[in-house]
């Protein structure tokens, strides 16, 4: 029975990709950004759907018409990514590694997301003012200060590198969390995207996993002002850990 679900959970997937793919390829380049925004916020919830990953929020987001912010997280897995997508469509700053993920990284790529060679200073610079850039634009980034993904039960050190960009521009940061939990109020195990995991076998656990919940729990609004970068960082490792562990316990 699960294999028979995990099935048709890849058929519809599948499906869902290639129009993501047709998407990408002929009606970005000629929408604006709002209607952008709309479809990749879109694709997203219906992607969610076909997991069969129900997204429950705890917790309002500010209004991203108004102002532009940097979402930051706590990181399990690929899907967080589109967790978020559903809840608002933000140009992520992802590890170079994503964009050699078959298809997934094509999307990626075709969505906005900024890419980061993490072992090379140059590139990091460059980055930095990519992101800078993509503030100015009005466009709202994501980032995952842990700069890997764990199992979902604690934080890992927050790193401080890529909060530096929007430090110089002040630009506010909303704190989030996530955790995934299976119809029984257990954490989901079949979500974590850690060790030796390749996008393959994770995206083939995904499929084989049970209906699953993912609670996000939304932090307050911080506004760099007169921080140093690495302050910040501890700032938001604080938020998020009291996030994951008072309000989605």
């Amino acid at each position: 029975m699960i294999r028979v679900l995990s099935l048709v959970k890849l058929v519809f997937v599948s499906f869902h990709v290639t129009i993501g793919v047709i998407t990408c390829a002929f009606i970005f380049p000629i929408s604006s950004k709002k209607v952008r925004l709309g479809l990749i916020k879109k694709w997203a919830q219906m992607l969610l759907l076909y997991l069969n990953i129900r997204v429950e929020k705890v917790g309002e987001l500010p209004d991203f018409k108004k102002q532009t912010y940097i979402l930051t997280s706590n990181h399990i897995s690929w899907v967080d990514i589109f967790v978020i997508h559903s809840l608002y469509p933000v140009r992520f700053v992802s590890k170079s590694e994503v964009r050699s993920w078959p298809i997934f990284g094509w999307l990626a790529n075709r969505s906005g997301t900024l890419f980061l060679q993490r072992q090379n200073r140059k590139a990091t610079h460059a980055i930095g003012h990519d992101m800078v850039f993509a503030l100015r634009e009005g466009d709202s980034l994501g980032l995952f200060p842990e700069s890997t993904t764990s199992n979902g039960l604690q934080i890992l050190p927050f790193k401080s590198s890529m909060l530096q960009p929007a430090v110089s521009e002040k630009t506010p940061f909303v704190p989030i969390a996530l955790r995934y939990y299976l119809k029984n109020g257990k954490i989901n195990h079949h979500i974590p995207f850690i060790g030796d995991m390749n996008f393959v076998s994770s995206l083939l656990g995904v499929l084989k996993s049970p209906k699953t919940t993912v609670k996000v729990a939304i932090g307050n609004t911080i506004t760099p002002v007169d921080v140093h970068r690495r302050e910040l960082a501890q700032i938001l490792e604080k938020d998020t850990h009291t996030l994951l562990h008072e309000v989605l316990k």
